[in-house]
């Protein structure tokens, strides 16, 4: 492998903040192995968002586009460039597009001082499609982490979005899949590899572990204003630190790492588990409710909500996350099993199982997605044997199974994910 100083990996983001998401941990161990830029989200100058909340907009993309920022925790470089025109005008006249290449490239030679070479630029949506013709220079790589034609679940956009994925595919060095199911659907250029989904072990650091003491994650409150990361109006998350919670209600606990999202999350299955599961049982879950879109699924999420067991905090701060997992004696997985989940690597199951908790899942997978968990989750087909799995798993469970589920989620180590992508990135530039 080449020296660190001579590789640069430059992540382009499409969500609005690097620290909110878990996504972060995946691509900031990568600077152990090469230079890391993370071009966040940019300030999109004609678009609806930024004349909705006008004075928010300038106030908060002034503080966070202004130089480079540098990751406490990683020592990654970030940049949040100013771009003036949403895709939606890109896509309809060119030379609006060729406007803010030139935009973003002025913000990437900024970032990169000329002191880098070797340059890898990492996708990380569809939506950037635009920024390849423009960067054919770099060694082009796009990170898929869903089935994105599935996602909206509506099937009439299903063949656009799929096409769209595809094209990228065709036009780029290396694309990296977190399921088989995803590399087999799209590697028909033979430039697609499985890379599984990873876990911070250094974060995640269980106490019955002799580890080295997990390293302090700072509490979002601390590095960013929520306005300027909040998702959309109705999104009631709370970025949670207070588990006290859990002093007010007896153990065992049994619990999620979020709630119940959306179109992904089955509803009618887990209003089953609820009734089901012996009432010494206490259910308490990180996340939120949200609604689904979809309408064939609402019935079950009314139903749901009529009849709702599980605690629900909102959503816990990532730097709380740890010590949320170290009170539950049982994590769930809540997957609907549907085409697009099929497609999923939920980064749940490897928090769990680095603080060596049971897993007990929806059967949402396919068998292929399933070998590398080594028979450490259990996926239950129906709610009577996911009720009788947590029963079974919290009853048998053993500080060396908890070693166990601990070795395997370090052998799937962010740390890890990172150099295997690197030396994949390695072997096709000296190719």
């Amino acid at each position: 492998m080449k020296n660190k100083s001579q590789i640069t990996f430059i992540v382009l983001l499409h969500f609005r903040a690097w620290i909110r998401y878990t996504r972060r941990p995946h691509f900031s161990s990568i600077n152990k192995f090469a230079n890391l830029i993370v071009v966040e989200s940019p300030l999109i100058i004609f678009s609806n968002d930024f004349f909705r909340n006008f004075l928010v907009s300038i106030k908060n993309y002034l503080r966070y586009s202004k130089g480079i920022r540098t990751d406490k925790r990683s020592g990654a470089k970030i940049v949040r460039p100013i771009l003036i025109f949403p895709e939606k005008l890109k896509n309809k006249f060119l030379l609006l597009s060729k406007i803010d290449s030139l935009v973003l490239n002025k913000s990437l030679n900024k970032a990169l001082s000329g002191k880098y070479s070797n340059s890898v630029l990492c996708l990380t949506s569809r939506s950037q499609k635009w920024i390849i013709p423009k960067f054919k220079n770099h060694f082009l790589m796009l990170d898929i982490n869903d089935e994105w034609s599935m996602m909206p679940y509506d099937k009439d956009r299903r063949p656009e979005i799929e096409k769209d994925v595809r094209k990228i595919i065709q036009n780029i060095d290396l694309a990296t899949a977190v399921t088989e199911e995803l590399k087999n659907k799209y590697n028909e250029k033979n430039n697609v590899e499985f890379i599984p989904n990873a876990v911070d072990v250094s974060h995640y650091c269980p106490k019955f572990d002799k580890c080295t003491e997990g390293k302090k994650e700072e509490s979002i409150h601390e590095i960013v204003d929520l306005k300027f990361i909040e998702k959309e109006k109705n999104d009631p998350r709370k970025y949670e630190t207070d588990l006290s919670i859990f002093q007010k209600h007896k153990p065992p606990f049994v619990g999620s790492y979020s709630g119940l999202s959306g179109n992904w999350s089955d509803f009618a299955f887990m209003s089953e588990v609820e009734k089901l599961l012996p009432s010494e049982f206490t259910m308490i879950a990180s996340g939120n409710i949200h609604p689904p879109s979809h309408p064939n699924y609402q019935s079950e999420y009314k139903n749901y909500l009529a009849n709702q067991r599980m605690l629900y905090l909102g959503y816990v701060d990532y730097s709380s996350l740890p010590n949320f997992l170290e009170k539950l004696n049982v994590s769930l997985v809540m997957h609907r099993a549907d085409d697009f989940n099929i497609h999923s690597a939920p980064n749940k199951i490897w928090a769990y199982l680095a603080m060596g908790l049971p897993v007990v899942s929806t059967d949402f997978l396919n068998e292929p997605d399933k070998i590398i968990y080594e028979g450490l989750v259990k996926f239950a087909k129906t709610p009577r044997e996911y009720v009788d799995f947590i029963i079974d798993e919290y009853n048998s469970d053993t500080i060396e199974k908890k070693m166990l589920r601990r070795r395997l989620a370090i052998k799937y180590s962010t740390d890890n994910r990172a150099k295997k992508i690197i030396d994949l990135i390695q072997d096709r530039i000296q190719t």
